[in-house]
């Protein structure tokens, strides 16, 4: 954390304090001044970074980026690049890929700290007892109904090494629809709600998802609170007391840029690749 705020200094300080053109031998000493404590800084962030990014890099799986200079692409590392004396677009778009990605990490540690995975003064890996087993992050998803996106979302989970619950595909023994809902939910680590154009509000004339989709998504706030993506189909609504929530949109042949998001959050919750006693 201490990393993140370096970082975040080194992105927001004002570089214009860099260049003076003043004549006065006041505001040049000031200048040299600004510019030592800047320098100070940078040093000492570059020395915690040497230290940190061997573990970030591990944990996120990579330090490149793909950045354009003079139209065409170029893969630097974020950390060169964005911890570089120079400050220019390719220092800044590094520099928050820096920031992300420390930030990715410590969500990460926190979790498995929390788990027993990794020592809390050092951020390693720990010997895991016998009994601690991988195990898939399961994911409940709230929808509307059998659909072809349902199963596109099934499938993309699947792949990814996830656990898809979808109550109605599951073991019911004798409970009713509500007690299936809890039973699984329980055993979820997240949940995903796969909002479809179902039913036409006649009031407004809009689409929305099913009723119980509402129902549901108000018990998984207080379940998961942040950990519950949205995803609604193009054309379709979310009711005013969700329709603040960031949400990606999706069509029922195109569900792209949903996995993308889908892959990107089940990352940041720290439970992509989980593992439980």
């Amino acid at each position: 954390k201490e990393l993140l705020n370096e970082l975040y200094y080194k992105a927001f300080i004002p570089q214009s304090n860099r260049n003076f053109n003043s004549p006065y031998d006041k505001d040049l000493i000031k200048r040299d001044q600004i510019i030592q404590k800047i320098e100070k800084r940078r040093e000492y962030i570059v020395r915690m970074s040497g230290r940190m990014i061997p573990i970030i890099t591990e944990i996120i799986n990579g330090d490149t980026i793909e950045i354009y200079e003079m139209g065409k692409p170029r893969s630097v590392n974020i950390w060169k690049m964005g911890l570089r004396e120079e400050f220019d677009y390719r220092t800044a778009e590094t520099l928050n890929a820096c920031i992300d990605n420390t930030n990715r990490t410590i969500s990460k540690l926190e979790a498995d700290i929390e788990a027993g995975l990794r020592d809390k003064g050092t951020g390693l890996l720990v010997t895991l007892p016998s009994k601690i087993i991988a195990e898939p992050v399961k994911a409940f998803i709230v929808h509307g109904g059998k659909s072809r996106v349902r199963d596109k979302l099934h499938r993309f989970l699947t792949t990814l090494g996830a656990t898809p619950l979808i109550i109605d595909e599951e073991p019911r023994e004798g409970r009713s629809v509500n007690e299936q809902v809890v039973y699984y939910s329980e055993q979820a680590d997240c949940a995903i709600i796969l909002g479809t154009a179902d039913d036409k509000e006649l009031k407004d004339g809009k689409l929305y998802p099913r009723r119980n989709v509402h129902i549901e998504i108000g018990r998984f706030q207080e379940k998961f609170s942040n950990r519950i993506i949205y995803l609604l189909e193009e054309g379709a609504s979310f009711p005013s007391d969700i329709s603040e929530k960031l949400y990606t949109r999706f069509t029922q042949d195109n569900m792209d840029e949903a996995f993308i998001t889908v892959a990107r959050e089940l990352n940041a919750f720290g439970i992509l690749k989980a593992v439980k006693p």
